[in-house]
């Protein structure tokens, strides 16, 4: 009977043994599941972020182009919307393409008054292009406004998405 005792405490061990390591086992892949889902959320959340900030420094740069009378936008929406369509949600997609429409139609108006006053330097004695200069300078800045605030609500969305996120 002694001998029974002592194989049971032997198999009962065994199985003790067997049972953690199968236990210890599941655990581990748990855990480098769930580590790997937290690697792939930070990577996607890093180059969000990365993309957020390329399209606000592009815009930014855009827009001083644009002022400084050197408007250099062929490739800005070209380059820069696919990268937000992968990584950002349709709202922040939706508002970037309004923005950028709103940069061309500022672009165009800021041409306009600039060939108006070249218009008008050739000829200084024309009321008819003063009214002009004047009528498109004011529609030029109210488009500028339109689109100085679809740019700030832009990264509004943006750092909102970027908080939510973390």
């Amino acid at each position: 009977m002694k001998e029974y005792i002592g194989f049971g405490i032997v198999v009962f061990s065994l199985i003790f043994a067997i049972s953690a390591a199968l236990m210890a086992w599941r655990l581990k892949r748990r855990l480098d599941a769930a580590n790997s889902v937290l690697v792939l959320e930070k990577s996607r959340r890093d180059e969000r972020r990365k993309t957020y900030q390329d399209v606000i420094a592009q815009l930014e740069q855009a827009m001083s182009s644009v002022s400084n009378g050197t408007p250099e936008l062929a490739n800005l929406f070209n380059d820069l919307s696919p990268k937000l369509h992968l990584h950002a949600s349709e709202e922040v997609n939706s508002s970037f393409v309004e923005v950028c429409l709103l940069l061309e139609n500022w672009t165009a108006m800021k041409d306009d008054v600039d060939k108006t006053v070249s218009s008008l330097q050739e000829n200084p004695d024309q009321e008819v292009l003063e009214r002009r200069l004047s009528e498109q300078k004011k529609q030029a800045l109210d488009a500028y406004q339109l689109f100085k605030h679809k740019f700030n609500r832009l990264g509004a969305m943006m750092r909102k998405e970027m908080s939510q996120a973390l």
